[in-house]
């Protein structure tokens, strides 16, 4: 019996700039006139008006031309040599008269593509991130997972199997995927969104020296390791980053045991020691994530609506939405919340999780960059 070949399937209508419909011609001309040759045939085969250069690239970042041309980099950055190839090829087809030079093995010679070295691994593996906004084959952490094992890091797998305790503290590496940053009364903060080989994960910076010290590492596509705090409550799991270095730096800079461990430090709450003066004047230091309270205690539940619906036009509005509804958790025991439910081209997808969500909650998502629409329903 042969052995069975697995393999992960992709639809390329969903990978950014793309769209349903320039894979929709594809695939219909693929159907009735037979696979693509090249890189040269694809152009021609296809309406030079149905495809742009960002669609072009998104589908070389993502790997999408492997089986016709190996060399990502030149078909990503050849478009204007293949749409120029193709207009004319158009030109000629729709043309009444016949070509005076047609028979003319050399004026009819495809056009070079672009001289350009292909992408090294890690180059590779970013474009594909940019192309499908995770990392589909490989992870960049892949080839550090063995010493990472050995300096007590520990993947967000854990964080799902809620292995983790209120106020342990913990090493966690991977690719900063996104990054916001924000102000307020109290100063700035940021929120991560982080890629590790096992998944992703959010967390949260208030140390305002810890933002300006890293502002050069904590930019999309950079490996990172963070020290961070985990804090449990009623609302779910906050991961709150205490220090941030490169993870090489890290890797350097860090012993490595014998063994593989998970190093999982208990911090030890703060005792009060303070006069009841002195707690009324006693302000925390920006650093101290465990006093800084993000927003307001739940609505109440008399004005909570039962289900949501948020219309994303954009990829890049997700993870604002994902940072505000973090801000309003639900119990898992409630028995009044919403349900949110995202809606992207058309296809309708429940979040797992319960939410507190009322009208001026909807007011501030449709405020979101890029402007959301949103309806309870």
């Amino acid at each position: 019996m042969p052995e069975e070949k697995f393999a992960i399937r992709f639809g390329l209508g969903a990978l950014k700039a793309v769209g349903f419909n320039v894979m929709e011609v594809a695939t219909k001309e693929r159907k009735e006139n037979g696979d693509f040759k090249d890189v040269y045939d694809f152009a021609t085969r296809l309406d030079p008006r149905s495809i742009n250069k960002k669609s072009i690239e998104a589908l070389a970042k993502s790997g999408a031309f492997e089986s016709i041309s190996k060399n990502r980099r030149q078909v990503a950055e050849s478009f204007d040599t293949l749409s120029s190839y193709a207009t004319e090829k158009s030109n000629e087809a729709s043309s009444n008269q016949m070509s005076l030079f047609g028979g003319i093995e050399e004026l009819n010679k495809k056009p070079e593509l672009k001289k350009v070295e292909d992408w090294n691994k890690i180059e590779r593996l970013k474009k594909e991130f940019e192309a499908f906004g995770f990392f589909l084959n490989e992870h960049p952490v892949d080839d550090f997972l063995s010493d990472l094992k050995k300096r007590g890091v520990i993947f967000s797998d854990k964080l799902e199997r809620d292995e983790l305790e209120d106020n342990n503290l913990v090493k966690m590496v991977g690719v900063v995927a996104g990054s916001k940053h924000r102000s307020s009364a109290r100063g700035r903060f940021a929120y991560l969104t982080v890629s590790d080989p096992f998944g992703m994960f959010e967390a949260m910076i208030f140390d305002e020296a810890i933002i300006t010290n890293t502002r050069d590492i904590l930019v999309d596509g950079s490996s990172v390791a963070l020290e961070c705090l985990i804090k449990k409550d009623d609302g779910g799991v906050r991961i709150l980053v205490r220090s941030v270095k490169k993870l090489d730096d890290f890797i350097r800079d860090t012993k490595p045991a014998a063994k593989d461990f998970e190093d999982i430090k208990k911090q030890t709450p703060r005792s009060n020691r303070f006069s009841s003066n002195q707690q009324n004047n006693y302000q925390p230091r920006q650093s101290e994530p465990k006093e800084v309270k993000i927003e307001e205690a739940p609505k109440p539940l008399k004005n909570v609506f039962a289900q949501v619906k948020i219309f994303i036009s954009n990829r890049n509005q997700i993870f604002g939405i994902k940072s505000f509804l973090a801000q309003r958790p639900a119990p898992i025991n409630a028995e009044k919340f919403t349900k949110v439910f995202f809606v992207i081209q058309g296809q309708t997808i429940e979040l797992p999780n319960k939410y507190f969500l009322d009208e001026l909650d909807l007011t501030k998502l449709r405020q979101i960059e890029g402007g959301i629409n949103v309806e309870n329903i």
